[in-house]
Protein backbone atom coordinates (compact mmCIF):
# COMPACT_ATOMS: atom_id res chain seq x y z
CA UNK A 1 0.00 0.00 0.00
CA UNK A 2 1.56 3.34 -0.59
CA UNK A 3 1.77 6.32 1.23
CA UNK A 4 -0.92 8.35 0.15
CA UNK A 5 -3.83 5.66 0.90
CA UNK A 6 -1.96 5.31 4.01
CA UNK A 7 -2.48 8.78 5.20
CA UNK A 8 -6.04 9.14 3.58
CA UNK A 9 -6.89 5.60 5.86
CA UNK A 10 -7.11 7.11 9.17
CA UNK A 11 -10.41 5.42 10.31
CA UNK A 12 -8.70 2.17 9.76
CA UNK A 13 -5.20 3.14 10.94
CA UNK A 14 -2.80 3.29 13.76
CA UNK A 15 -3.87 6.63 14.66
CA UNK A 16 -7.44 5.35 15.62
CA UNK A 17 -6.16 2.09 17.37
CA UNK A 18 -3.83 3.61 19.93
CA UNK A 19 -6.36 5.99 21.90
CA UNK A 20 -8.70 2.96 21.95
CA UNK A 21 -6.15 0.98 23.24
CA UNK A 22 -5.56 3.42 25.88
CA UNK A 23 -8.96 3.40 26.47
CA UNK A 24 -9.39 0.05 26.99
CA UNK A 25 -6.60 0.16 29.48
CA UNK A 26 -8.12 2.49 31.43
CA UNK A 27 -11.16 1.09 31.17
CA UNK A 28 -9.70 -2.11 32.42
CA UNK A 29 -8.18 0.10 35.57
CA UNK A 30 -11.49 1.24 36.19
CA UNK A 31 -13.09 -2.24 36.09
CA UNK A 32 -10.17 -3.54 38.76
CA UNK A 33 -10.75 -0.48 41.08
CA UNK A 34 -14.46 -1.47 40.92
CA UNK A 35 -14.09 -5.20 41.37
CA UNK A 36 -11.85 -4.68 44.49
CA UNK A 37 -14.06 -2.56 45.72
CA UNK A 38 -16.82 -4.47 45.70
CA UNK A 39 -15.04 -7.68 47.23
CA UNK A 40 -13.70 -5.57 49.91
CA UNK A 41 -16.53 -4.44 50.62
CA UNK A 42 -18.11 -7.86 50.48
CA UNK A 43 -15.75 -9.51 53.03
CA UNK A 44 -16.36 -6.27 55.55
CA UNK A 45 -19.82 -7.40 55.27
CA UNK A 46 -19.33 -10.71 55.97
CA UNK A 47 -17.08 -10.53 59.04
CA UNK A 48 -14.05 -12.24 57.24
CA UNK A 49 -12.55 -9.15 58.28
CA UNK A 50 -12.99 -7.09 60.93
CA UNK A 51 -13.67 -3.65 59.65
CA UNK A 52 -16.20 -0.85 60.88
CA UNK A 53 -18.89 -0.78 58.47
CA UNK A 54 -18.77 2.72 57.89
CA UNK A 55 -15.20 2.67 57.72
CA UNK A 56 -15.66 -0.33 54.97
CA UNK A 57 -18.44 1.82 53.33
CA UNK A 58 -16.30 4.66 52.64
CA UNK A 59 -13.01 2.88 51.33
CA UNK A 60 -15.50 1.06 49.04
CA UNK A 61 -17.21 4.15 47.99
CA UNK A 62 -14.38 5.59 47.80
CA UNK A 63 -12.96 3.20 45.63
CA UNK A 64 -15.47 3.66 42.73
CA UNK A 65 -16.10 7.19 42.95
CA UNK A 66 -11.47 6.86 42.16
CA UNK A 67 -12.79 4.62 39.70
CA UNK A 68 -15.43 6.59 38.34
CA UNK A 69 -12.94 9.52 37.91
CA UNK A 70 -10.12 7.15 35.98
CA UNK A 71 -13.14 6.77 33.32
CA UNK A 72 -13.84 10.34 33.41
CA UNK A 73 -10.57 11.05 33.07
CA UNK A 74 -9.86 8.67 30.04
CA UNK A 75 -12.65 9.49 27.97
CA UNK A 76 -12.44 12.92 27.77
CA UNK A 77 -8.60 12.81 26.24
CA UNK A 78 -10.44 9.87 23.98
CA UNK A 79 -13.07 12.17 22.62
CA UNK A 80 -10.71 14.86 22.16
CA UNK A 81 -8.06 12.46 20.26
CA UNK A 82 -11.18 10.83 18.06
CA UNK A 83 -12.49 14.43 16.82
CA UNK A 84 -9.33 15.54 15.94
CA UNK A 85 -9.00 12.87 13.90
CA UNK A 86 -11.60 12.35 12.36
CA UNK A 87 -11.23 16.69 11.77
CA UNK A 88 -8.17 15.37 10.27
CA UNK A 89 -9.46 13.28 7.86
CA UNK A 90 -12.14 15.43 7.06
CA UNK A 91 -9.69 17.96 5.95
CA UNK A 92 -7.98 15.41 3.43
CA UNK A 93 -9.53 15.35 -0.12
CA UNK A 94 -8.99 12.11 -0.25
CA UNK A 95 -10.37 10.71 2.67
CA UNK A 96 -13.84 9.82 1.75
CA UNK A 97 -16.61 10.13 3.87
CA UNK A 98 -17.68 6.77 5.16
CA UNK A 99 -14.12 7.24 7.33
CA UNK A 100 -15.38 9.91 8.97
CA UNK A 101 -18.28 8.28 10.04
CA UNK A 102 -16.71 5.40 10.83
CA UNK A 103 -14.22 7.46 13.43
CA UNK A 104 -17.42 8.99 15.04
CA UNK A 105 -19.53 5.91 15.19
CA UNK A 106 -16.68 4.37 16.74
CA UNK A 107 -15.81 7.13 19.58
CA UNK A 108 -19.32 7.76 20.40
CA UNK A 109 -19.96 4.02 21.03
CA UNK A 110 -17.21 4.19 23.16
CA UNK A 111 -18.28 7.72 25.18
CA UNK A 112 -21.93 5.65 25.46
CA UNK A 113 -20.33 2.79 26.45
CA UNK A 114 -17.52 4.72 29.34
CA UNK A 115 -21.00 7.24 30.52
CA UNK A 116 -23.28 3.74 31.11
CA UNK A 117 -20.79 2.17 33.29
CA UNK A 118 -19.79 5.71 34.87
CA UNK A 119 -24.03 5.92 35.71
CA UNK A 120 -23.17 2.15 37.17
CA UNK A 121 -20.95 2.78 39.21
CA UNK A 122 -23.22 5.78 40.77
CA UNK A 123 -25.60 3.44 40.99
CA UNK A 124 -23.58 0.90 42.74
CA UNK A 125 -22.23 3.47 45.36
CA UNK A 126 -25.67 4.78 46.31
CA UNK A 127 -26.77 1.22 47.00
CA UNK A 128 -23.83 0.72 49.27
CA UNK A 129 -24.59 3.50 50.79
CA UNK A 130 -28.26 2.65 51.71
CA UNK A 131 -27.05 -0.67 52.93
CA UNK A 132 -25.78 0.28 56.34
Amino acid sequence: MDTENLINDLGYSEKMYIPESILMGWFNLSAIITATSLIFYNLARKGAIKFDPFISKGISIGLILMSTFYMLYSLLPYHERMTYLANKCGKLKKCPDIQIEHINRIKNSYIISGGIMCIIQFFISYLIIITV
